[in-house]
Formats: structure tokens, sequence, C-alpha cells
């Protein structure tokens, strides 16, 4: 298939186990060119794993998300569990009995500050005695795998401090210096000069109708810029294409026509570029097509530090991913094994509200149900709500399942595409603040991000940073938990929503300190919290790397195949090749370059595209944000 053709209603869903060689050479079928956009939605979901991060309908994409309820309970449980894993040596300490006594106080202490406090009972020694559990197989996997769940709900976020040593560490301070050390700094849009792009996705994008691609070759990566400008227009999606397709649409909130606008997640004109990593032998990886924004021989050494990093984070999306298409995830408490503790009300006490129902249509019912209904009303306004324990512990994490996943195993012919991110927050005595970002998850269905991996390699003078967890939470859920017609008051008291409230919970926050590693499935939305310098008087900064997965059983166009579109490095090729131009004089051939239109694309108009694509993104960072808030809770419908 050498073009995409029409589309028409009656073609079959295509096998994008097809569209892949089984090397990183030769001729690719990827969504957006071959492929309509939106093909992946359309796939045959009988076949198992056929894409990222669910397995079957009606889940079919990150908007469509909606994780298990937990009560707060349990997610005082969660923060504790990541708490106790921050405690420096705490794979031993979990079997020394006199510190587990010393961390139950602190528990016990900390639950007035937990969500559950003023909500019932604290947290119990049977919420301990879960975690204590659980955290004894959190060492085990610690001491097997180098990382460990942060947040272990119905998707996980699992975290590392360990997997990248300190050399890798140094290696990449030093690599990632170069592009610090410049005379035109570029500060991120509306980062009011404290966050550094170093390589950012959103600069020189795919442009659909403007980009090429090729097509039965492939981009060499050292010799990549000698490709600028080779390639066939890669063409702008079609309308239908832009839409979402039968599987891929969220539902529609009762009273709503449409869940959200058909082209808030696909966009009709960009796509970041993902760069394609290889396996190599039995633990590594390779970056074998230049990373959009990072030139690959001027920053060879950066190419091979960024290698070993993703070949470490490998094995953490693998576990991520599981946790998100794993739809069994068990509840730490059952919130329907909560139960109310009814006091016999006094005798007197019934009289007085007897003597109180002075209603006509009190007065004319019978002594004994005017004094069953003071006693029920009575009952209800004294009731006292008793928590549920925790269930039995049943070894929680890495349960063996169908949804096992080994990304080397499955793909090391095919390899992955990996979005890279390099940023830096800078701090200064003139602005000591870092006022946090937006809940949002990566990219637009575009690029098909499943996963993410956060590096934090550098931090200097800030205080104590954090990363938020949120997501869709099933109200059918709950929905489904017993409850009388009008009595749904326990309901909010155990899972800390509201009746008409809107249908998130947050998971929870994970610290970011230096050496960090975070890997999460993108059907989480997550943002910075805020942080300052630790000292005002000078400056401070966080420095990270930002790993974005595609889909595996996807290819999206990436830098295999779309050449360079830095008129920068195209011109630097030309001026250091050997007689371009012949005798030309140098001033003629620096003008000839500079007049060159259209394409290559220079820094300005790229920077300028950069600002419409960072709207383009907001609308729908705002359209997934109030598909989240469409979905309310109502109690009182049976």
């Amino acid at each position: 298939m050498t073009g995409r053709g029409k589309q028409t209603a009656k073609r079959p869903p295509p096998d994008l186990d097809k569209s892949i060689t089984n090397d990183l050479g030769g001729e690719y079928r990827v969504l957006g060119y071959q492929l309509p956009l939106n093909a992946a939605t359309e796939l045959d979901f009988r076949k198992q794993n056929q894409f990222f991060p669910f397995q079957k309908p009606p889940r079919a994409n990150a908007l469509r998300w909606h994780g298990t309820p937990a009560t707060l309970r349990e997610r005082d449980m969660i923060a504790v569990l990541d708490k106790l894993t921050d405690k420096p040596d705490w794979e031993r300490k979990v079997y020394d009995d006199t510190i587990l006594a010393k961390w139950r106080e602190e528990c016990k202490q900390a639950g007035e500050s937990m969500r559950i406090a003023g909500r019932g009972e604290g947290f119990s020694d049977a919420m301990f005695d879960y975690c204590a559990a659980e955290l004894r197989d959190y060492a085990s996997i610690s001491k097997t795998h180098g990382f460990v769940p942060a947040i272990d709900a119905t998707a996980t976020v699992y975290k590392s401090d360990v997997i990248i040593s300190e050399a890798v560490k140094d290696a990449l301070r030093l690599a990632a210096k170069p592009l610090e050390d410049v005379n035109d700094p570029d500060w991120h849009p509306g980062s009011n000069g404290t966050v550094l792009d170093l390589v950012h996705p959103s600069l020189f994008p795919l442009l659909y109708g403007r980009s090429r691609i090729l097509l039965g070759e492939t981009v060499p990566l050292k010799r990549c810029v000698e490709y600028t400008g080779k390639g066939e227009v890669i063409p702008q999606p079609s309308e239908a294409e832009v839409k979402f397709a039968e599987y891929d649409r969220p539902p529609a909130s009762p009273g709503r026509r449409e869940a959200m606008h058909p082209e808030a997640a696909y966009s009709s004109r960009f796509q970041w570029l993902p760069c394609e990593v290889a396996f190599r032998g039995t633990d590594g990886a390779e970056i074998v097509s230049y990373i959009n924004n990072l030139h690959p021989v001027k920053h060879s050494a950066l190419y091979d530090v960024l290698g070993q990093v993703i070949s470490k984070v490998v094995p953490m999306w693998d576990k991520c991913l599981r946790s998100a298409s794993y739809s069994g995830a068990t509840e730490r408490i059952d919130g329907a094994k909560a139960h109310y503790t009814e006091p016999k009300p006094p005798s007197e006490e019934i009289d007085r509200l007897v003597d109180q129902q002075t209603h006509p249509r009190d007065r004319g019912m019978s002594m004994q149900v005017r004094r069953n209904v003071a006693e029920s009303r009575w009952v209800e306004a004294h009731r006292v709500l008793m928590q549920p324990e925790p269930n039995k512990y049943d070894h929680r994490p890495f349960r063996p399942s169908r949804s096992t996943i080994d990304l080397r195993e499955e793909f090391g012919q095919k390899g992955l595409q990996v979005i890279v991110k390099l940023a830096n927050i800078h701090l200064t005595p003139d602005k000591p603040t870092y006022d946090g970002g937006s809940w949002h998850i990566e990219g637009s269905l575009n690029e098909h991000i499943c996963a993410s991996a956060l590096y934090y390699y550098d931090c200097e003078n800030i205080t104590q940073s954090h990363l938020a967890f949120r997501e869709a939470m099933s109200t059918e859920g709950l929905d489904r938990k017993h409850y009388h017609q009008d009595d749904w008051g326990h309901l909010e008291t155990l899972y800390g929503v509201e009746n008409g409230g809107p249908g998130i919970q947050e998971l929870g926050r994970v610290e970011t300190k230096e050496g960090r590693v975070l890997a999460f499935p993108n059907v989480l939305q997550h943002r910075v919290e805020p942080f300052r310098l630790a000292d005002p008087s000078r400056p401070g900064h966080r420095k990270i790397v930002a790993l974005f997965l595609v889909d595996p059983y996807v290819r999206i166009p990436s830098t295999i195949n779309v050449p360079p579109q830095q008129k920068e490095w195209w011109q630097r090729s030309i001026l250091e090749s050997e007689y371009p131009f012949g005798a030309l004089p140098p001033e003629l051939v620096e003008s000839v370059l500079e007049n060159v239109e259209d394409f290559p694309i220079d820094l300005e108009e790229a920077k300028q595209l950069r600002l419409e694509l960072m709207e383009e993104r907001k609308v729908f960072v705002a359209a997934a944000d109030a598909k989240l808030r469409e979905d309310t809770f109502s109690f009182c419908e049976h």
C-alpha cells in the first residue's frame, strides 16, 4: 500500500501487526500516511494485547480510562507505603519488629493529617498490618528489580532511586552541559524565564501537509542532515481521520450528545516526532534514529547516555503497562463492608420527638407509627459509621496474569519509538518560586503515548518537590455499592466524593528527588506541584529527562523516516561540506542559504509554530479535563 486512498465504511480493520518490517529498515506503514490517522481505533479487538494500554473495548484510549474507586483509607495506605519506602534502608527495616512498632505509632499519629481525618476511625492497626505485609513483598521486588510501586491503585506508578547509576548520572550531566551553555537559551513560552527547554518535541514537530517522509528507505543516524528535504510530503489528514472512530469515542455523559469535541484529541496539524530505539543484547538499548532537536553528531555522547537510561526504564514500563492492562486490581478495603452502629434511643427522647410532631400529616398517623418515625429519625441522626478494615492480604504486586508484558521480548525485532524531552527549571533570588503545572496526560492521540518515564538527574537548592496523580473514577463502580434510596452519605464519607460531583479521585503525590526515576501509564493525569528555593539568597535548579513511550503495537511517523527539518542544521552541513558552491564567495553562499524559503524551517518560524501547537494542546487538555468532570455521581437514582 503506497497511499491512503479513499476510506469506505466497509473497509476491514487494518492489521497493524503487518505494517512494520522485522527490523528497523525497509518500508513502514504508519498512522497518518499509509494508514488513516485514527486507524488504530479500528483494530480487531479479539486479539490479545492489540495495543496499549488496554486490551479490549470500550477502553480504547486514555480518555476512556476509569480507575476502581478507592476509599480514603486505602488511599492513605497507599501514601503510607510510599512514605515508608522512601526511608533509608527500608528493605531491611521492614523485617525489624522494633522499627515496625515505631512506624505503626508514626502512622497512627499521622492519621490526623490524612484524608481520613474527621471521617471516622483513624489509621488502624489492621491497616498498618496490611501495609507491613505489602512492604515485605515490596522489599522482595526491590531486591529483584530495583524499583517498587509508589502509587499502586488500578494503575501503578513505579519509582526507583537505584536503577540509574551515579556514573550514568554524572555522564548525563556532562553530556547535557553543552545544551545549557548557549548564547540564546530557549526559555519555555509562558514560564517567566524559569523553564529552560534543552530538547523539546514541540519545536520542529511533524507538520501534516508540509513535513516529508521517506518511503522504502530510512534516515541514517549520523548522516540524517543529508536527507533534509527528501521524501514525499505527508498529507493533511481528512476530516474523517481526526474524528473518533467507533471504538475510540469516549462515551457521552447523561444528557449530552457528544462527550467532547471530535477534533480535540486528534490534531490535523501537528505530531511530536519520536526516535527509534533498538534493543541490544539482554539488557541494552541504542537510539538508532536522530532525536528531534538534538544533533546526533554534535551531541553523540548524550545519545549514548540516553540509550543507557532508556534501557533501564524499559522493565519499569513493562510493569506499569501491565498494571493498566490488567482489570482485576484488588481493593485493599471494600467500601461495601462499611456499616452503621445504631444506638437504642431513650424512651423519653422518643416521647419528646413525638410531641414535636406538629405537622397535620404527622397528627393523622397512629401513635405507634409516629413513634416509629421519631425513632427512625433519631437513629439516623445518631448512628455511627464504622469504617471497614482491610481485606486479607494476598501478595498484591506482580501477580502472574494473562496480561504479563515484556517489551524486550515482544518487540526485540521491531524496537520501540520514544519521544525525548530534556528540560531544566531554574530559580533565582529574583524568581524564587515555581508555581507548578496543570493536570494533564502526555501528548495528543496522534502520538499514542502509552507510558512515561521521568528521570530527575540533578537537583540543587530547592525545597522538596512532588508529582501529583489523579484519575477518572468509575462512578458506576460506586453506584453498584449497596445503599438504600436517598441514603448515600456513607459513600461520600468513605470515598471523599459528593453527590453530583465529578468522578475524579486524587491518588496521591510522589517525591521527585535527585536520582529518582518515575514510570507510569499515560492514563493518569499528573501535575508538578509548586516548589521554591531552599536558600533564597542563591540560585537553584531541577533537571529532568522525560521519555514518552509510543504504543509499540502501532507505528507513527518517526525520525527513522522523517528527515530533519531544522534550517540551521542544513545550513551548517552545507557550509561545512567541501566546496559546496565551487568558487562562489562565502558571503554569497550565506545569502543563498539564508534566502531558501518554505523548507527547511528556520528557528523563528519554528517558535511561532510551537506557540500554535501549544495552544492546540491546551484545547486537548481542557477537553480531557472536561471529560473527567462530565461523569458525575448520582446516588439518588436507582
